[in-house]
């Protein structure tokens, strides 16, 4: 099946949405519209085949090591989040130092897929753009119960597998240092209070360390500049 050419947002659009926020929460404000823009671009990354549904029933640690990695493939296409946790802690044990990097990745997808990430980010635009993103308290209030839908166990997954990657001297995409440090982020406000105050709380160091390393890595990012510096 072909896919689709993906539509990115516009920067003057993601401008725009910064400006309105700006005035009253200026780091929500970064993070939305890096939800955004994550929100569009995942969904034009996967391609939407499933594999039928008995494959993705089986039990992924009765498979070879082969086998596990299409399993992995096919649950990240399938977008279930119980197959993505299978898959994840089943290939997860057979991926050590001497694999390729790309296995790390497609191991930090999977962490993602798992967290409900790609579900509580979608949830968030849809009421950005439901409040026309005028009434910053109202959408501060319902981010609070938002923050609480992500499994921060696979989210901090994630980041030991992107850290795997670094340490076999690969870099990882601005999609996925994105999705990883928002994650992180969101991780930190959850732990205080819903508070997106980036120097409130000691769980911000994750989060901070993790965008200063993208940023540096891939130092011709914007969206990656932007994002270390709403933090750092």
């Amino acid at each position: 099946m072909e896919r689709p050419m993906p539509w990115v947002m516009p920067k003057r659009h993601c401008a725009d949405i910064g400006a309105k926020m700006r005035p009253r929460y200026p780091f929500f404000a970064g993070v939305l519209v890096l939800v955004s823009a994550l929100v569009v671009l995942g969904a034009c990354e996967q391609a939407f085949t499933t594999s039928p549904l008995s494959w993705l029933e089986r039990d992924p640690d009765n498979m070879s090591k082969d086998q596990q990695i299409r399993y992995a493939e096919d649950a990240l296409r399938s977008g279930s989040k119980s197959s993505a946790r299978k898959a994840y802690d089943a290939l997860s044990k057979n991926v050590d130092a001497d694999d390729p990097a790309e296995l790390n990745l497609l191991l930090a997808d999977l962490a993602m897929n798992a967290s409900g990430f790609a579900d509580t980010t979608g949830d968030l635009l849809e009421l950005a753009f439901a409040e026309d993103l005028g009434n910053a308290d109202k959408l501060a209030e319902q981010l609070e119960p938002k923050l609480g839908d992500l499994d921060y166990d696979y989210v901090l997954k994630a980041k030991e597998q992107i850290d795997q990657v670094h340490a076999k001297g690969e870099t990882a995409s601005e999609q996925a240092y994105l999705e990883v440090g928002l994650a992180l982020a969101m991780r930190a406000a959850n732990a205080n209070d819903g508070s997106f105050d980036p120097d409130d709380g000691d769980e911000w160091g994750d989060a901070k360390d993790f965008a200063a390393e993208a940023a540096t890595r891939l130092d011709d990012s914007d969206l990656l500049s932007d994002f270390d510096g709403y933090l750092n």
